[in-house]
């Protein structure tokens, strides 16, 4: 029985199998309004415009805006796009018409406006203020100044369906039609068709290079005309669309694929390189070379032409896709492990496919070139070596043979292996099992890097790298500043310094010393680094389980890291420890779970064009607001201070790699960077704002930012108006208040002075006649006159008493009081009317006795009520007086009535007491009512105290 069994596979015929060259695609799932397209657009602005058999969709490449006959289209058919010098863009809406675009604004152009049909296939703009329309039945519409006219008849045009339109520079203009090739010279037409050699009548595209090439797309082939002389590229074919490309290639849209002509030479892009649909009927290129491919129902494909990253998986003839390890001979040949065995490639075209005679030894972990071009073969089942298309043992020494072996690494003319269960060193076929691992219990090593033959660094699954100098060995940890005991690879640089992919971040060491880590937080796509090599110019190509990253000017300020994941066009996230390559043409060869990737580096150019940005849309309190309103008026009032800056950055090579930085004055004056495309502020106050962000793309390379200076307008009552107004009624207030104190102080010391007077007049009066009575005293012995004299002074000095009483009660503000006033009244009522001999019936209603009353109040108030008691003890001969206070609802009342006599009104010595009264209650703005009711009633009300 063989020890080794051999499966022997040759492939010579590339239309087989075939690399993955197409690794993006817009589809249903992605947003885009449907899948059979019909135009392809790119605008001034950088975005993709799709026109389907269902509407429009707007591509900035991440997301969409859609437009269909619900919310815009006349027509959901969009078979043309283009866009005039001033930025319009027209919509050929096939049997709607045309819908021209500008700033957001729609406005439709039908026949109702002056065009000749509303079946509008194809759109040539001249000039900014001239455009044809080409449809059916060979019906051109000329636009030009706003106005309409027919230009088909003008230049009697046949009346045959036009598909496509083509003008060279020179002015002419080539038609393809359902009547063959039809050219505009000096508005004549001439027709070439069948008659003349082209395969068939019903041409679908036309495009030319100058005059003397031009490319003609029919239903049943690939025409190109030199000179007028034709050749066919491809046959039994349609060709729905041609386009030229910068660099001479000629792209045909066919129902067969990709059809692509250069110098001569014919190459296919089909689905077997990643195309969703061989059915493709249009497509377009941006201004970054992408190529985009629109399908009859599946899509649009995005393909780079520059082809720096090409993929091999299952389609290509890959039995198994796990790809573990890889490496290339001195011949040329790669090598790629997998866990079913060794693929041998040439040139990446798969030449055999190697197993070994047991499963175990056909799981391949590690390659590795010899430095005499041998290839070493680490499996599950021992070391092998291959020679011959076949698998044989290394050494036969059973240490080797029944154990996994996980790295290989050479020094001089000894071979060191790491195993699941140690490490061993081969030279001259001996081995030597090294005891150090086995004695600190880490006999699982992953990597070896030997630096020379004294010096090896060993990595560990689990206890950090071992570096072995002499004899001695010391250990790396966490303690020693590693990301993670877990060490996956080790790669040593040109300027000495040693790269440490972990578990959890990539180490840079020096002398031992951790100087740096990179990670996440730095830009790595993932921490897991499994797989580390360094190009000549300096590049190092770090791999993850998810996905690639490279590394330029590691270790300075001017480090950046790009990213290559699935999205990018990997094959697929999770690359394999063990498993990248370097190879003799400086592509790197990665190996997934899922397939292999081989990056070109020299292909991936630097794009040192930033992403297009613009402010493309705005929310308040998460609701649209237009933003063309807003860059025109950008005031918002007070209550719209919650704002969300929706921006796009316009980057189509890599549109998932745009990096954002904003700010807004005021606010935050540091840069924030984020990858998400918006950014929200809440509750803002009112003033003046600047609104600024920038784009980074994939290379680091960031737009000039652009802005919006916006205002917040203050409430009403926030404004300087308001205030001024505030202000101006606070200072009236304070005004009225001092008018209002200075009026009540005059007429506080009016009544003062009135009081003074009062005194001086009437007290003095008294005084006179008690000092004048008095002295007569000292001329008489008469006893009856010195007792009339004796009974005048005391009547008049009481008259003096009882008025300082009433001028000190007046004036003391401790009087100031309902209560004081009451008892004032109640006081002297009681007194007055007891010496009279009449009966008091008095009253109170008054609850508020608090109440504080002003001094000409109480004084009027009391004055009143003396003179009517005293009006009616003199006059009325009455036998009871009842006197009544209230106080409600803010109105006093006083009433005092007797049950006198009543008065005469017509008496003259009875008007002097009377008028007092009025006077005294005018005075303090009350009411007075006198009357004769069973007596003399006096009714006094006032309001407001």
């Amino acid at each position: 029985m063989k020890k080794l069994f051999i499966l022997l596979v040759i492939i010579y015929f590339q239309t087989i199998f075939a690399q993955v060259k197409i690794h993006n695609s817009i589809s249903l799932e992605d947003g885009l309004i449907q899948g059979e397209i019909t135009s392809l657009f790119q605008d001034s602005k950088g975005f993709i415009w799709i026109g389907t058999l269902g509407g429009l969709s707007i591509w900035d490449g991440n997301k969409f805006k859609n437009l269909n006959v619900y919310n815009g289209l006349p027509a959901s058919q969009i078979m043309d796009i283009k866009e005039s010098p001033d930025g319009t863009i027209y919509l050929a809406a096939y049997g709607g018409g045309i819908l021209k675009i500008k700033e957001n604004k729609f406005d439709t152009i039908n026949v109702e406006n002056g065009l000749l049909d509303n079946n509008v296939t194809r759109i040539l703009i001249l000039a900014e203020n001239i455009i044809l329309f080409f449809g059916n039945g060979g019906k051109i519409s000329k636009l030009e100044n706003g106005k309409f006219s027919d230009f088909s008849s003008k230049i009697n045009f046949p009346k045959t369906d036009i598909w496509d339109v083509h003008i060279s520079n020179s002015g002419i203009i080539y038609c393809a039609t359902s009547n063959g090739l039809v050219t505009i010279k000096n508005n004549r037409c001439e027709i070439f068709n069948s008659k003349n050699g082209l395969s068939s009548d019903l041409l679908w595209s036309v495009n030319t290079i100058g005059d003397s090439i031009i490319y003609v797309g029919t239903n049943l082939a690939a025409n190109k005309i030199t000179n007028w002389k034709i050749t066919t590229l491809k046959k039994n074919t349609a060709i729905y669309k041609i386009h030229i490309s910068d660099n001479g290639k000629i792209f045909f849209a066919t129902n067969a694929g990709i059809l692509i002509e250069q110098n001569g030479n014919l190459n296919e892009i089909k689905t077997e390189n990643g195309l969703v649909s061989n059915d493709i009927w249009t497509l377009t290129e941006d201004k970054n070379g992408l190529l985009y491919f629109g399908t009859n129902g599946g899509g649009v494909s995005i393909y780079n032409p520059k082809e720096y990253l090409v993929n091999y998986n299952s389609s290509y003839g890959f039995i198994d896709e796990k790809i573990l390890s890889i490496t290339q001979d001195n011949y040329g040949n790669q090598f790629l492990g997998t866990k079913s065995g060794l693929y041998k490639l040439s040139d990446f075209k798969i030449q055999s496919f190697i197993k070994a005679e047991d499963e175990r030894g056909s799981l391949i972990n590690v390659l590795y070139k010899k430095k005499n071009s041998e290839v070493l073969v680490g499996t599950y089942h021992g070391l092998k070596i291959l020679k011959n298309n076949s698998l044989i043992n290394f050494v036969n020494d059973t240490q080797i043979l029944n154990n996994e072996i996980y790295s290989i690494a050479e020094i001089d003319d000894r071979i060191y292996v790491g195993t699941y269960f140690g490490v061993y060193s081969i030279k001259e076929k001996k081995v030597n099992k090294i005891s150090y691992f086995d004695k600190i219990e880490s006999n699982f090593i992953i990597s070896i890097l030997p630096i020379d033959s004294n010096k090896i660094y060993f990595g560990s699954f689990d206890k950090g790298i071992f570096y072995q100098n002499g004899n001695e060995f010391i250990n790396l940890t966490k303690k020693n500043g590693l990301s993670e005991n877990v060490i996956n690879c080790l790669f040593k640089r040109n300027d000495g310094s040693m790269l440490v992919g972990t578990q959890n971040g990539l180490n840079i060491l020096k002398n031992n010393i951790v100087i740096d880590t990179i990670d996440m937080n730095d830009g790595l796509s993932n921490n897991a680094v499994v797989g580390i090599s360094e190009d000549e110019k300096g590049r190092i190509f770090v791999s993850t389980n998810k996905g690639l990253n490279i590394i330029l000017n590691i270790n300075s300020s001017k480090q950046f890291i790009k990213n290559i994941t699935q999205k990018d066009g990997l094959v697929y996230d999770n690359c394999l420890k063990s498993s990248m390559f370097i190879d003799d043409k400086g592509k790197l060869l990665v190996g997934t779970s899922k397939g292999l990737s081989v990056y070109n580096p020299e292909k991936d150019l630097i794009n040192k064009i930033p992403p297009k940005i613009y402010l493309s849309g705005l929310e308040i309190f998460d609701k649209d607001y237009p933003i063309e309103e807003f860059k025109n008026s950008n005031e918002l009032n007070y209550n719209q201070n919650y704002l969300k800056f929706i921006f796009t950055g316009i980057n189509l090579t890599a549109p998932n790699k745009v990096l954002y930085k904003y700010k807004l004055s005021g606010i935050n004056d540091n840069w924030v960077t984020s990858s998400d495309d918006h950014a929200q502020y809440t509750n803002l106050d009112n003033g003046k704002y600047i609104f600024e962000v920038k784009a980074q793309n994939e290379w680091g390379f960031w737009s000039e930012p652009v802005s919006i200076t916006f205002v917040i307008n203050p409430a009403w009552w926030e404004t300087w108006w308001f205030r001024l107004i505030i202000i101006s009624l606070f200072g009236f207030i304070l005004w009225l208040a001092f008018q209002y104190r200075l009026n009540y102080l005059l007429k506080l010391e009016r009544l003062r002075t009135k009081i003074a007077s009062d005194l001086h007049d009437e007290v003095g009066s008294l005084l006179t006649q008690i000092s004048v009575n008095a002295d007569s005293l000292t001329y008489t012995k008469d006893l009856e006159k010195i007792k009339e004299k004796t009974n005048f002074i005391n009547t008049k000095a009481g008259e003096v008493i009882s008025m300082m009483s009433d001028v000190i009660w007046s004036i003391d503000s401790r009087n100031d009081t309902m209560e004081s006033l009451v008892d004032r009244i109640h006081n002297f009522a009681q007194k007055f009317l007891e010496q009279n001999e009449i009966q008091l019936i008095f009253v109170n209603e008054i609850t508020e006795l608090q109440k504080p009353l002003k001094i000409d109040f109480r004084q009027n108030i009391m004055m009143i009520a003396k003179e009517a008691i005293n009006n009616a003890i003199k006059y009325s001969e009455c036998s009871e007086i009842k006197i009544i206070l209230k106080y409600k609802n803010d109105i006093f009342e006083i009433i005092i009535a007797d049950n006198g006599k009543g008065i005469n009104f017509d008496n003259p010595k009875s008007g002097n007491g009377l008028k007092n009264m009025k006077m005294r209650a005018k005075n303090i703005y009350a009411e007075i009512e006198i009357k004769n009711e069973n007596g003399l009633k006096i009714h006094l009300t006032k309001s407001k105290l």
